[in-house]
């Protein structure tokens, strides 16, 4: 396993078996950090070249045995919880243990060790009718996935070294698994000649998880606390994204259809059709935020993520 001699920091990543906690883990280990991913059941999916702890967030006497194991822990970056709209919808119990009881026990273990915190939270917890969101907007969630992450951003706020970033980072995970974004869908969809349904009225300003990870290295010497819009510079639909990505599978033979997000059956939980940010704080901060288009084809040009 990679642990650098040169680290200084000790850092902490939530998630590390998900599409942009390995992200993370690699881009700060490659920066000379002394990194410790955190994942719960699912170690198959966890880079095995990095230390890794199992740990379920939502029990705090696992999280309290993490500072035990660790020592020291200077930065946290909390990448883990519960995703997926309709299945946060229909487990609810879950979603919330995991969302907003196992962030607040993170938490409490930046508390112990004076930790920086940089909690990820989503576009999703506005609700989505105008986009170019601002970090001061009021959100609103439209379900109960964002709703809990809301949760989770109130009570990382009232924290003094906590830093909400709400971003979309889009991807295809490195190690392989089932299908569980967007992303990971839509390649599975296309390279299988499926049918789909892309929406045109939900639009998007994503990041891949790989520009994202390096985006985030920097979150801690640019901003003390607050909140803070990572996204790519411009928008494009779901159905454009779609299309971009069909644009790169010459053999594709599935069908095609463009559909409204109101078009969904009932048990389809509500989404928000502009989740887009406005990124012009990061802009002054100096961070470099990039084009979605380039964005799509770096994630489709990583071989390294091609199952």
């Amino acid at each position: 396993m990679k642990r650098s001699a040169k680290s200084t920091k000790i850092t902490l990543v939530t998630g590390a078996s998900g599409l942009l906690g390995l992200e993370v883990i690699r881009c700060l280990s490659d920066s000379g950090f002394d990194v410790v991913g955190v994942y719960n059941s699912n170690y198959h999916l966890a880079d095995k070249n990095y230390r890794n702890l199992k740990c379920d967030i939502g029990d705090l006497k696992s999280v309290n045995s993490l500072g035990k194991k660790i020592g020291r822990i200077d930065i946290i970056f909390h990448c883990a919880s519960m995703t997926g709209i309709d299945k946060c919808e229909k487990n609810k119990e879950a979603c919330w243990k995991a969302n907003v009881i196992g962030t607040r026990n993170i938490i409490e273990l930046a508390k112990k060790h004076k930790s920086k915190l940089i909690y990820i939270s989503t576009g999703s917890v506005f609700f989505g009718e105008r986009g170019n969101y601002k970090e001061d907007d009021l959100p609103d969630a439209k379900n109960f996935y964002s709703w809990t992450k809301l949760l989770g951003e109130e009570a990382v706020l009232a924290y003094d070294g906590g830093v909400v970033v709400r971003a979309t980072p889009i991807g295809l995970h490195r190690i392989g698994r089932p299908q569980a974004n967007f992303m990971e869908w839509l390649v599975d969809s296309v390279r299988n000649n499926k049918p789909l349904n892309l929406f045109n009225d939900v639009y998007i300003n994503a990041i891949s998880a790989k520009s994202f990870a390096e985006i985030l290295l920097k979150i801690p010497t640019v901003l003390e606390r607050g909140i803070i819009h990572i996204g790519s510079k411009d928008r494009l639909s779901k159905a454009e994204i779609g299309e971009a990505v069909i644009s790169k599978f010459p053999n594709f033979s599935g069908q095609i259809k463009l559909i409204s997000v109101d078009e969904m059956p009932g048990d389809f939980a509500s989404r928000p059709k502009e989740m887009w940010f406005n990124v012009d704080k990061s802009a002054k901060l100096g961070l470099k935020m990039p084009k979605l288009k380039k964005e799509l084809d770096l994630i489709l040009n990583d071989k390294s993520a091609e199952k």
